[in-house]
């Protein structure tokens, strides 16, 4: 069987294309290889009064993105969360504040995003750009650092947010704004339907937020700020 030159132009392009659709994969971190760019004290600055309009990185390869979940961020160290995955309890709150973390064996003391649900503690690495407002996480997974979730912090709540979880609290009574545009349960096509006005707060990214000490002093970085 022959393959005309034309035709064999197009499997190959299709071939390149799928495979780059379909080639990134999940980021893994050893510990001590990432770490968090919001120091813990400016946690809560940073998030009081946005929403954290996310996904998770499986949906980073299909075209309408993963399912949404959104986040809104009390100033007074709630949050309130709606979760379009399909799980049981699709709404949920929570306490958030930062906390440093002091790795002995490493010699690093670190700050994570600290969270309490249903008496529970969970602990998150998050890295946010000042520039784009955007904003990824990372859950301990010995001894990796794996990435979770991702997007971005905006100013209003998508309108969807109702919809997937009715008994989710008033934009009224939590102080926010809706953006009715935003009206898809996927990711990519919220954001295609309007990107939301993004929170920059450059002013809280710090690379310079971990500490070494001991035999690792050295490894401490001497420029705050950036990206």
């Amino acid at each position: 069987m022959t393959i005309s030159k034309c035709a064999l132009t197009v499997v190959l392009a299709l071939t390149l294309t799928t495979g780059t659709a379909f080639a990134e994969k999940r980021k893994y971190y050893k510990r001590g290889k990432i770490f968090q760019n919001v120091a813990a004290e400016h946690v809560q600055p940073l998030l009081a009064n946005t929403a954290w309009v996310l996904t998770w990185w499986t949906g980073k390869n299909k075209k309408r993105g993963g399912y949404l979940s959104v986040v809104w961020y009390d100033v007074d160290g709630v949050e309130h969360g709606c979760s379009s995955s399909g799980n049981s309890t699709p709404t949920w709150s929570a306490t958030y504040t930062g906390g440093i973390v002091d790795h002995q064996r490493r010699n690093v003391r670190y700050p994570l995003l600290m969270r309490v649900r249903d008496g529970e503690r969970f602990h998150k690495l998050l890295r946010y750009n000042g520039s784009t407002g955007e904003m990824a996480t990372y859950l301990m997974e010995r001894p990796r650092w794996a990435e979770a979730h991702y997007g971005h912090l905006q100013a209003r709540i998508p309108a969807v947010t109702w919809e997937i979880c009715p008994d989710f609290p008033s934009a009224e009574s939590l102080g926010a704004e809706v953006n009715t545009r935003q009206t898809s349960r996927y990711y990519n096509e919220l954001l295609k339907q309007d990107s939301g006005a993004r929170i920059l707060r450059p002013q809280y990214v710090n690379e310079c937020a971990h500490e070494w000490y001991g035999k690792n002093a050295d490894k401490n970085c001497q420029v705050a700020g950036g990206n």
